[in-house]
């Protein structure tokens, strides 16, 4: 029988909970030996009060990986922030410490394109502890770019891609929701994306990461991101959104050679979305067109990319590696049920 992976979970939002909480109900897989946050209302909590239903694991969260009583571990997965500066830190000093880290941090996701310097110095730190880094996630991660390498499998020629999402809000968490601008003004929805930490996070990492793999030799990277304003007054079961305020966002991202779109990512995410979907549309030989009605649930698929990659992980060679670098993605987690 092979030994129990051993986790610790950095970051207790509702993304880290949901892990915690999928790691215990595989126990005879994983054990979890530690959970991270510097939440004033988390610290010196065990771990149990946070889950559904509440019970006692007799595991303390608390405030860094110094202040854990057992600091060896398998792995750490990390998913305290979203942006690059703090989860940087973060994760450098995760490596300096000698972990295996996979992280969700949005603006990890493609480094080697975003900040090359940064990565060097994380890829090289991270073979001489001997230890691997992965970022990853749903998207980017996994439906607006693994996936669509993954369907260009079978071509012989390629001429353009187009990929969508639609997601509808009011299926995800009210943390989701605020930072698309859910119930702002179009003018205050405006003023906050100038901060550059609003609206969805990493699509154009995701056109840059495709573009890279696939060989296109782009002339422009073009991206836009606007609000969905209501024309009416948004009835929901949790939300109301008055009219003329915002719905949700309409993110976009095209890779232009000349004057062709080669490649697009389209994303759009509302409070009010009818249906749900995430498609590929590639124009090939031959034509790949794939559209997975309802589309992934991004919090919950979250959790699965990342559990089902960690023995992918552990069993790659040192370094700070993207998705690429990876066996193709799989369901590892238990046997079908």
């Amino acid at each position: 029988m092979r030994r129990k992976i051993k986790v610790i979970q950095f970051g207790l939002g509702q993304i880290g909970i949901s892990m915690v909480r999928t790691l215990l109900k595989h126990d005879e897989r994983f054990e979890v030996v530690g959970c991270i946050d510097s939440a004033p209302d988390k610290v010196r909590k065990d771990i149990g009060e946070f889950l559904e239903p509440k019970s006692i694991y007799n595991l303390a969260v608390v405030d860094s990986i110094d202040s854990l009583k057992r600091r060896r571990a398998d792995i750490v997965i990390h998913s305290a922030v979203s942006f690059l500066p703090e989860a940087a830190e973060q994760i450098r000093s995760l490596v300096e410490k000698g972990y295996n880290i996979i992280t969700t941090a949005e603006e990890m996701f493609f480094l080697r394109q975003r900040d090359s310097k940064l990565f060097r110095s994380l890829d090289n730190l991270a073979k001489r502890r001997h230890v691997r880094v992965l970022a990853t996630g749903v998207n980017p991660g996994f439906v607006m770019d693994s996936l669509i390498l993954m369907f260009t499998a079978p071509c012989l020629s390629i001429s353009t891609i187009r990929a969508e999402r639609m997601v509808n809000l009011s299926h995800r968490r009210l943390a989701l929701q605020r930072k698309l601008g859910v119930g702002l003004t179009a003018q205050e929805f405006l003023e906050q994306v100038e901060n550059g930490r609003f609206g969805h996070i990493g699509l154009t990492d995701s056109a840059e990461f495709v573009s890279h793999y696939l060989g296109i030799k782009y002339d422009n990277i073009r991206s836009s991101i606007q609000p969905v304003v209501a024309d009416h007054d948004y009835h929901g079961d949790e939300v109301f959104v008055a009219m003329n305020h915002v719905l949700g966002v309409r993110q976009e991202v095209v890779v232009e050679k000349g004057s062709q779109a080669v490649l697009s990512l389209r994303l759009t995410m509302r409070i009010d979305a009818s249906i749900e979907y995430d498609a590929v549309f590639v124009d090939g030989d031959p034509p790949v067109n794939v559209v997975i009605n309802n589309g992934i649930m991004g919090d919950t698929a979250t959790v699965g990319l990342v559990l089902n990659q960690i023995e992918n992980l552990l069993e790659t060679a040192p370094g700070f590696h993207d998705m690429a670098d990876m066996r193709i993605p799989r369901f590892v987690l238990d046997r079908f049920s």
